[in-house]
This record gives structure tokens, C-alpha cells and sequence, in this order.
């Protein structure tokens, strides 16, 4: 504890407390004196002014103050335009806690240090190789200059202990085997031994030496004084610094961004993309090492709710230190200590130690051919204590993200569609995010965001071929939509974790939307023969809104600190409401191929439908030990479902009225699940088996009709096997049985005649699908020769699997429901493979991708099995150094095979899709960058009669008139051939299908990018 004037009490009541103030008369002055303190200016202020060796004051020096025995941030600051600062000790602000999930960065914390000798050389050079050798494994080291004897000596320095020298000995034997390696002892640069009481003082500023110093409390401000901080550039030694782009500690891998070329115009989703074993695809998912993100950090902390893509899309790259992989345990495995197969894959942004106290952003304005205009506003205001974040965008190049980035990139992912985003979009987003910590461990973060999108697809036409029996029955449709939609989220999460043995948890989120959509379409059906039989043009309107509430909690408790016995309750309560107005006129002709029997028909509809959702659930565990890394674990769980559906539907034909379709139905479910497990845990295996008895009671139908009430009960196991032989290598295994209900469309007896060429209804004698899954993964990675491999297989047999059955009628009108028939199967396979050459400083990565899924329909009452196999191999090739010129290029291919029933007279189809890629980003001087990416499709196609083949050329170019560097001119070209297509192809149940979409097309535009902190 330091020598601070305050008074805790622990373990004591308010009461007892009480009483002993009445008991001891002294305690009484005690407690005046502790109310009056804060009366009196007794705070330690630490003032000072930072100068260079000339006197000259230094802006944005980074000053802090820490405690010596574990690096507890006490207060932090940066100096103004006059060199000038001001701290307090008494404004107690934690670091990141490693219980989080997130590593300390030590500091010196014992009164010595440690020099590691990794060899003594006669030649400088054979020095300097030595110094890339180690740079592999994750060490700064530094060559110092010639001795009396001329020879030269590489060290590390180790600033923890001398255990950790000698454990980072042993990993330097691994590339220098030979070496003539020792450890040297020095003298600590104050002097005196820092585990004494007294505080760290501290300066950090890029091109200068770090200050510390140790300073005790004399109960009085403290005037440091002018501080000259010193040049790097001593005349001693020659320090050669090494930036190690990758390393990893325990369950993270950390990139170090000065490593890769960040521009000034980059978003973090921008950075994330140059990251070797992180891919990120258009819609803005992220995968690490195969793995979904699902949440994303700042300094870890919760920002925007951890939307990953909310983040990415808006914070600027440049603000960013190091992006750290983390693989999260659960909130109950860090609390418990005991390993479980609930973690998460979450990346967490380290910011710039200049960017944790002063105000940062980008202002970003664009416009172009075409009138497409962009701007883009974020502006960030961090400290230890508070995030603050504020977002704005409008823009119609159908940018989803805070700049122009996310279109000039390709998706390199070898989809099988040429677009990227078809249609034209505009887009205005506004939204902040606050987040706060109350006290050490203790954060509230809360963020709203409003959406405006208008969406208009333009001119879409799809071809299909279905296969019904031995026919083939082809269509055409073309259509237009329009779509106008304005939504509202509000997100809050608290968080205590200031108590070791617990954490309480407690989310929330509010969302309101409201949907305008009216669109167009035209309808041709020809028979077996190609002749046209069925032709309808329809018009649609509807106004949707959507309300929805989600709150939940979660408290975990390890009752001991000796002992793992532990528990875990949650709770969760979903409410969702919608209401929809939908208007539907159509012109129908049927039998067109014979004459004599054609007719036509109008349909007008209008139909109001209203519906509410309710979830509510408990879930309850308790974990006994039973020995030394023996566990039983006892977990329950109780979920209350209900949905309630009103419809008021009005109908005419022909000007004819309808008998109206007014209901209401509902559907409930009511499930207790208890299961008892087994678990072994140490430090490298997880082993849990175990068995769960679910009771499940559905009950649905129409109001003032026949209720359909059904009661099951089944038998799940599981299995569950994670196995850690070293950092940076992990194995896993999950087995597990479930159980599916049918959902309420699928279960509902109306039939929905809204559309009348496409009848729906559901069957309510289903029964609930049986799920086997079984899964594997296997990950590893190599610091010495940054070779990575990542495997994941898994397999899912679904029994007594809920199909389609479709038929369809002479006049063309098809009728879909559901049937429960045979099984289903799935199994997939993934593998990502990732190498540097030193050689030739390249890196290479390899994908490989497999699929293969068995199904069943029922078309016309006749069984349907369709059998669908689907590879992909991709490969990449890039530079390793990306400080100046990142380069990278590769290819995609992907094979699609699909047969149907063997009865069946119809085309097994074949897809093939190309796709070769490659990006250049150079920075040919400090101002000047430029950017070209070029992409070539080719799909080639069994069934359809035309092959196609896409050229897309992207380029940029942007200066920085300012040496600041502060404003960035942007010239963008999309689509410079203007060759872009929007084609989707695909293949399914029963059928082909070929969609064409119009695209945004070719256009250019000049942007200005301002960054302001």
C-alpha cells in the first residue's frame, strides 16, 4: 500500500464500523480529519516542463506515473505548446488488467536489470546478421559499437528479472547454437532499488531516450523542474532497432503496425487487410486464422458494442500501436481458472501512446463523375478513464465504411460473383460511443447510432431452370425495387470486475426501424416444351417498422480463492414487435401456349400483419472440484418462447371480393434442460464428457381453433477436447447431439395466398429435426520461420430433416410446404497455410477449401436428392518488407459439381470460376502514394450457355502537400475499364439460376482527408 493519506476499510460493516468510532474517541478526530482532507489542497501535484538539449520545449511528450510493484497507471498526460505538464496522485486510473484477457507492458520493477551477450564478432556485419537472426523469434536487439579490442557485441536487454534473462537465453540457443552467450547484471539507471515505496516518473517521446526517475512522497507539490530529454543518437554505441512485425505471448499474436504501409487515408479495416492470417470480406466480417472475430477492443475496453465492422469501417489505422489476436477465455473460465469451450476469438487495438490523451480523427470529403459525392467524419477522445467517439457519413458511391477504401479493394475471397455492392446506394450514418470506467475494473460503455439507406437496385434480371421431374421449366424475371430505411440502435454494457472471485455483467441493447419498400416485376413461365404458358407483371408497396429489446445479466462467483468450486447464473429477455402493411396488384395470364383455354386474371391484396416475439431464459451452473484437476460440472437451463401473429388480409379477383383472410395464431415453448459433466483441466488438456435430459413442451395453432400441443424429451451428449501442447499450437474436438423444433412458418396450417402465382403453407404434423455435429480444429504457428497452419473439419448429419415440397400445377402456380423426409449431410473442410522465404523476402499463403452436402426434396410428390461438391484453392504471394512497397498477388479457383436424382433426366451442372488478383501500394516518397489493384474473373458454366469474363482495374493516387501530413489529396478511378457485370450464379434443391444486376459502373473522384489531433 502507499504511504497516500486515505482510509480503507476491509471486511468491516457499516454497523460495526459504527460502533467502533463510539468505542475509540480517536477514530472520531480520524474520521474529521478524513472528511476535511478533501477541503484542503493536499494532493501531490507533480509539475515540470520537458525541453530537448537545446532548451527548446517538447509538445506531446507522453508524462505518467506509475506504482513499482505492478505497474498500476496513476495518472497520465502530455505536455501543451510550452513543454509544460501537471500530474496528481491522487486521480488513481488502473492499466489494462491481465485478467482481461489484454498483457501488461512491465516496467522495471526490480532495482536491477539484465543484459543478455548474444555474441561477440570481429566483423560488424556478421553482427548485424545476428541481429535479424534474433528479430525472428521476437527480439529488439542492438549492436554495440567497436570495443579497445575491435570486436562487437550484440546484446537484448531484459528489464523484468534474471529468471526471465535466462528463459530468453534458452530461445536464443535455438538460432544461435554456437554463440558464446552470458548474462550481464546493470545497475539500475536511478540508482536505487525500486521496490522500495515511492513512485515511477516517466516521459516518452518518439526520437528521444525514456526518462524515469523514482520520487516518494513528502506530502508537498513537486516541481521536477526543466527535464532535457536525450537524443537517441548516443555517442557510445550504435543502436540498430528492429521492428518485429509478428509476436506471440501465451494465447495472443500481436502485429506491430509500424511494420506495415499505413496511409493516412486507412481505416482500421484498411490495416486488418494487410495483416498476414487475417482476412476480411466485403460485408466487413473478419476471420483470424480461420476463426470469426466476433467482438473488437480499444486498449481493451468496449467500443461501439465490439461491432466489429461498425469499427473498423470508422476508426483511422494511423491511430493504432498494435493489433493483438486474442484468443478470449470466457468470463466464467477467467474467474474459475478452469479451461471451458466457450471462448471467443476477439482482436484488441492498442492505441499510440500520443493518441491515449489528445484528440484524434479524420475529416474526409469527396467528389466525383457521375455527381457521386463522400464525406465522412470521426473524432476520438480517449484517456484511461473515458473513450469518447463520435461518427458521420453520407455518401452515394455505396461506401459502406468512413471512406472510399472499402470500394477501391477487392474482395480476394474468389466469391462467385462478380459484385462487390450491385444496385445504387446512399447512406447516412451518425452515431457516438461513450464509454467510461467508474473505478479499477468497474467500465460502463454506452453508444447510438442512426442509419438512413436508400437503396435502389436498378434493372434485374434472372434466367432459371427448374427441374420437375424429367422436365426442365425454365423462367425469366425481371424487376426494380426501391428501398428506404431508417433505423435507430442504442447499446449499453456494464461491466464489474473489481471483486477476483466474481464479475457481473449487464448488456443492453434498443432497436427501431422503419422499412419503406415499393418495387416491380415481370414473370414469364415456359412449359416442358419452352413454350411461354405463363406470363404476370406485379406491382408491390409496403411500410414495415420494427421494435426490439434485448437485455441481459450474468454474475459468476468462485466461492474461494483456494478452491475452484464455482458458479455461473445468467439470464436473458428478448422482446421483438413488428407491423406490416404490404399492397399487392398483379395481372396474371395462364395457359398462353393453348389458346382456347387461356384466361387472365387481376389480383389486388392488401394485407395488414402484426407479430410479437418473446425470449426469456435462465441458465444456471455449478462446477464441485473433485481433486486435483478433476471437476464435476451440474448445468441447467429453463427457456420461456412465444410468438403471437395477427393477419387481416383483403383480396380481390377480377374486381370480385375474396373471402378475407383474418386469423391469429401463436406458438409457445416451454424447455428445462438439466446435464451433468466431467471435467479435467491443466494447463495444456481440457477433456469434458457428460449427458443433458431436454424437456421440450410446443404448443401452437389458431385462435378458437384446434390447439396442436406436443411434448419431447431427449437424450444430448457431448464431448469436448482442447489440447495446448506449446504457444502458439492448439487442438480441439466437439461432439455434441441437439435437437431442432420446426418454426412456426414451417408448423403453421393457413394457407398464405398473398402472391398467387407462389402459394405458401405450412405442415402441422412436422416432428423436430436430430442434429450430430461433430468438429475439429487444429491451429499452429512457428515464430522462428513465421510458419502458420490452421485446419478446421466438420461434419453435421441431420436426421429426420424438415424439406421442401414443392409442387407445381398446370397453370404454372407453384405451392411450397414442408415435410419431414430422410437426412441430411454436410461435411466441410478448410486449411490455411501461410510461410515466409527469407531468401527472398516473400511470404506465401495457400487456401484450401472443400465441400461436400446431400439433401433431400420433394418436387411434384416425387423424392429430389441433390448432391453438391465444391472446392476451392487459392494462393497469395506478397513482399514481407511493406515499409515502402507492399505488393501482393495471387489466384483463386473454385469448382462447384451438382447432380440431382439419379431417376432424373436433367444436366448434372458444372461451375468453374477464376479469379487472379493482384495490389500494389507504393509509397514512392513520404507525401506520395500510389495504389493499383486489378482483378480478372472468368466463370465458366456447364448449363449456361455464355461464359463470362470481368476486368476490374481500380487505381489511386494521394499526396500530402503538408509535412505534417495532416491533409491528404485523394485521385480515385474505379472501375477504369468499366467492365464491371453484376452476375450471381447458383444452384440449389432443384434448380439453376443466373441473376444480372446493374452495377454503379465507372466513375472518378478527387477527396481531401484532413487528420486532426
Amino acid at each position: 500500500m502507499s504511504s497516500l493519506a486515505y482510509l480503507e476499510i476491509r471486511g468491516i460493516g457499516v454497523t460495526k464500523f459504527l460502533l467502533m468510532v463510539l468505542k475509540y474517541p480517536f477514530l472520531k478526530y480520524l474520521l474529521i480529519i478524513c472528511f476535511l482532507a478533501p477541503l484542503i489542497n493536499w494532493s501531490q501535484n507533480i509539475r515540470g516542463k520537458i525541453v530537448n538539449s537545446d532548451d527548446y520545449p517538447l509538445e506531446f511528450a507522453y508524462v505518467s506515473i506509475v506504482t513499482p510493484e505492478d505497474s498500476v497507471l496513476i495518472d497520465a498526460t502530455s505536455t501543451n505548446k510550452r513543454g509544460e505538464f501537471e500530474l496528481t496522485l491522487l486521480n488513481k486510473i488502473s492499466s489494462e488488467h491481465e485478467s482481461q484477457g489484454f498483457e501488461l507492458e512491465n516496467l522495471n520493477k526490480e532495482a536491477h536489470e539484465y543484459k543478455i551477450i548474444a555474441g561477440t564478432f570481429d566483423n560488424p556485419e556478421e553482427a548485424r546478421k545476428m541481429v535479424n537472426e534474433l528479430s525472428k523469434i521476437g527480439f529488439t536487439a542492438k549492436v554495440a559499437g567497436m570495443n579497445q579490442s575491435g570486436l562487437t557485441r550484440v546484446y537484448i536487454d531484459s528489464i523484468n528479472n534474471s529468471l526471465e534473462a535466462n528463459n530468453n537465453l534458452e530461445r536464443i540457443k535455438t538460432v544461435a547454437p554456437d554463440a558464446r552467450l552470458s548474462i550481464e547484471e546493470k545497475p539500475s539507471k536511478s540508482g536505487q532499488n525500486l521496490s522500495e515505496t515511492g513512485y515511477i516518473f516517466q516521459v516518452h517521446l518518439v526520437g528521444y531516450k525514456k526518462y524515469q526517475k523514482l520520487i516518494y512522497y513528502k506530502g508537498k507539490t513537486i516541481n521536477m523542474g526543466s527535464i532535457a530529454l536525450e537524443n537517441w543518437n548516443a555517442l557510445d554505441e550504435v543502436t540498430v532497432t528492429i521492428v518485429v512485425p509478428i509476436s506471440i505471448k501465451k494465447d495472443t499474436i500481436s502485429y506491430n503496425t509500424e511494420a506495415f504501409n499505413v496511409k493516412i487515408e486507412d481505416s482500421v479495416e484498411d490495416l486488418l487487410k494487410k495483416l498476414p492470417g487475417i482476412e476480411v470480406d466485403a460485408s466487413g466480417l473478419i476471420r483470424a486464422q480461420g476463426e470469426v472475430v466476433s467482438k473488437i477492443f480499444i486498449d481493451g475496453k468496449e467500443f461501439f458494442h465490439g461491432d466489429p465492422a461498425l469499427i473498423t469501417k470508422n476508426l483511422p489505422a494511423y491511430s493504432i500501436k498494435r493489433v493483438e489476436v486474442i484468443d478470449q477465455k470466457s468470463e466464467k473460465a477467467r474467474i474459475s481458472g478452469i479451461s471451458d469451450s466457450k471462448g471467443k476469438k476477439v482482436v484488441n487495438l492498442k492505441l499510440k501512446e500520443e493518441n491515449k490523451v489528445n484528440d484524434f480523427g479524420k475529416l474526409h470529403v469527396g467528389y466525383g463523375t457521375d455527381n457521386r459525392y463522400l464525406t465522412s467524419l470521426n473524432y476520438n477522445r480517449f484517456s484511461s478513464k473515458m473513450q469518447a467517439s463520435v461518427i458521420g457519413k453520407y455518401n452515394n458511391v455505396n461506401s459502406s465504411g468512413s471512406d472510399i477504401s472499402d470500394l477501391i479493394n477487392f474482395n480476394s475471397n474468389g466469391n462467385m460473383s462478380s459484385v462487390n455492392r450491385p444496385g445504387f446506394l446512399t447512406t447516412g450514418i451518425g452515431g457516438f460511443n461513450l464509454g467510461y470506467e467508474l473505478k479499477e475494473g468497474q467500465n460502463m460503455n454506452a453508444d447510438y447510432f442512426y442509419n438512413y439507406t436508400l437503396a435502389t437496385s436498378g434493372d434485374i434480371i434472372t434466367n432459371k431452370t427448374e427441374l420437375v421431374g424429367n422436365d426442365e421449366i425454365n423462367s425469366i424475371r425481371k424487376s426494380s425495387n426501391e428501398n428506404i430505411s431508417q433505423n435507430h440502435n442504442l447499446n449499453f454494457i456494464y461491466t464489474d470486475r473489481t471483486n477476483d472471485l466474481s464479475s457481473t455483467s449487464f448488456n443492453g441493447s434498443f432497436y427501431s426501424d422503419n422499412n419503406q419498400r415499393d418495387g416491380n416485376s415481370s414473370f414469364e413461365r415456359y412449359n416442358g416444351q419452352n413454350e411461354l404458358d405463363l406470363q404476370s407483371e406485379t406491382n408491390t408497396s409496403s411500410q414495415r417498422t420494427n421494435n426490439s429489446m434485448n437485455l441481459s445479466v450474468q454474475y459468476t462467483r468462485r466461492l474461494t480463492e483456494r478452491s475452484k468450486r464455482n458458479f455461473s447464473v445468467s439470464s436473458n429477455l428478448d422482446v421483438y414487435r413488428s407491423t406490416d402493411i404490404s399492397l399487392l396488384n398483379q395481372v396474371n395470364s395462364f395457359n398462353i401456349s393453348n389458346p382456347e383455354v387461356a384466361f387472365k386474371t387481376l389480383e389486388s391484396t392488401d394485407r395488414d400483419e402484426s407479430r410479437t416475439n418473446l425470449n426469456f431464459g435462465v441458465n444456471l451452473d455449478y462446477v464441485e472440484p473433485l481433486g486435483k484437476n478433476n471437476y464435476l460440472v451440474f448445468q441447467s437451463n429453463m427457456l420461456f418462447a412465444a410468438i403471437d401473429e395477427n393477419v387481416n388480409q383483403t383480396k380481390y379477383e377480377n374486381d370480385n371480393l375474396l373471402e378475407p383472410l383474418i386469423f391469429e395464431q401463436y406458438y409457445t415453448v416451454n424447455s428445462t434442460e438439466g446435464g451433468l459433466l466431467y471435467k479435467f483441466d491443466n494447463d495444456r488438456t481440457m477433456l469434458s464428457y457428460g449427458v443433458s435430459i431436454l424437456n421440450q413442451n410446443l404448443k401452437f395453432g389458431l385462435l378458437k381453433e384446434e390447439e396442436y400441443s406436443k411434448r419431447y424429451t431427449n437424450l444430448n451428449p457431448q464431448v469436448t477436447f482442447i489440447y495446448r501442447p506449446k504457444a502458439g499450437e492448439s487442438w480441439s474436438l466437439n461432439l455434441k447431439k441437439s435437437v431442432r423444433l420446426p418454426r412456426i412458418d414451417q408448423l403453421s396450417p393457413v394457407i398464405n395466398n398473398f402472391n398467387t402465382i407462389y402459394i405458401q403453407t405450412g405442415n402441422p404434423l412436422l416432428t423436430p429435426e436430430r442434429i450430430v455435429s461433430v468438429s475439429g480444429i487444429h491451429n499452429s504457428y512457428n515464430f522462428k520461420n513465421g510458419f502458420n497452419f490452421f485446419s478446421t473439419v466438420n461434419y453435421t448429419r441431420i436426421s429426420n430433416s424438415i424439406v421442401n415440397s414443392e409442387f407445381l400445377d398446370q397453370l404454372g402456380i407453384l405451392t411450397s410446404s414442408y415435410e419431414n423426409f430422410g437426412a441430411k449431410n454436410n461435411f466441410n473442410i478448410g486449411v490455411r497455410i501461410g510461410k515466409r522465404i527469407e531468401s527472398l523476402g516473400l511470404r506465401y499463403s495457400i487456401s484450401l477449401d472443400s465441400l461436400y452436402s446431400d439433401y433431400l426434396s420433394i418436387i411434384n410428390t416425387e423424392p429430389n436428392e441433390t448432391q453438391s461438391k465444391i472446392g476451392s484453392l487459392g494462393f497469395s504471394l506478397e513482399n514481407n518488407d511493406k515499409d515502402k512497397i507492399d505488393i501482393s498477388l495471387g489466384a483463386k479457383w473454385n469448382k462447384n459439381y451438382t447432380t440431382f436424382s439419379k431417376d432424373s433426366n436433367t444436366t448434372d451442372r458444372d461451375f468453374f470460376q477464376q479469379s487472379y488478383f493482384t495490389k500494389v501500394d507504393w509509397a514512392i516518397a513520404d507525401r506520395l502514394n500510389l495504389s493499383s489493384q486489378f482483378k480478372y474473373d472468368i466463370f465458366t458454366d456447364s448449363f449456361f450457355g455464355t461464359d463470362q469474363s470481368v476486368p476490374i482495374w481500380n487505381a489511386t493516387a494521394s499526396c500530402s502537400p503538408l509535412k505534417s501530413k495532416k491533409l491528404t489529396l485523394l485521385f480515385t478511378a474505379l472501375d477504369i475499364l468499366n467492365r464491371n457485370v453484376g452476375i450471381v450464379r447458383s444452384s440449389t434443391v432443384n434448380y439453376f439460376e443466373e441473376i444480372q444486376q446493374e452495377v454503379l459502373g465507372n466513375y472518378y473522384l478527387v477527396s481531401l482527408t484532413y487528420k486532426f489531433n
